[in-house]
């Protein structure tokens, strides 16, 4: 059986637009990637509210996924595939970044791992997934993401670039998901399946 760790932000963790409770494990992209796949891969999900590539806040600890992504790779060793999909919350007015900037921090990550033994010795591959689109954002958190539309439409370009550096994989949500209006920036139940059916068999041309 092969392990894919699917290494995320909100989207990844499954949070509910609107209510910020999260969806139950057959709704969320990963849950449905599993039942896709019947059994010959083993979904590993670790999707975290609010993480992004490398950046930390100070009032919210353990958000940069540089911090956390070696550890993790140990822990759930193998990984025959790791799938990382961060970037929307590095779209903050607070990080003043560039879509070129946070692709390069996304590459960064996509190093970090292959820094990490265990992961090289299983000849690990990654898949980096550049974030759908944020759109017209809702109410408070319109002046935190101030300016993220825009900068958000670049992502893809960008991602695309630095994968073809690294020799890695690299697959476009927005091919699959229109971000949903009801807060801007999470997927409904529907974005999560798309996500997910679109998903799989790019997937399986890595390790099928």
């Amino acid at each position: 059986m092969k392990n894919i760790l699917c290494f995320g932000d909100s989207n990844t963790w499954g949070y509910i637009p609107g209510t910020g409770e999260r969806f139950d494990f057959d709704t969320r992209w990963t849950g449905v990637l599993q039942n896709l796949t019947e059994g010959e891969f083993r979904i590993i999900e670790e999707g975290l509210n609010g993480r992004t590539t490398i950046r930390s806040e100070q009032e919210r600890a353990f958000r940069s996924g540089a911090e956390l992504l070696p550890v993790l790779l140990e822990s759930h060793s193998p990984i025959d595939l790791l799938v990382i999909m961060l970037g929307t919350n590095d779209l903050k007015k607070r990080f003043e970044d560039s879509a070129k900037d946070i692709a390069v921090h996304a590459g960064q990550l996509c190093r970090l791992a292959y820094s990490v033994e265990r992961f090289v010795a299983s000849a690990g591959q990654i898949l980096l997934i550049s974030p759908s689109l944020v759109v017209e954002i809702a109410d408070e958190e319109a002046l935190v993401f101030d300016g993220a539309m825009d900068k958000s439409k670049a992502l893809s370009v960008n991602y695309k670039a630095i994968a073809e550096e690294l020799g890695v994989y690299f697959f476009d949500a927005c091919s699959a998901v229109t971000t949903t209006d009801e807060d801007g920036i999470h997927w409904n139940a529907k974005q999560h399946y798309d996500f997910a059916i679109q998903l799989e068999p790019a997937i399986r041309k890595i390790v099928g």
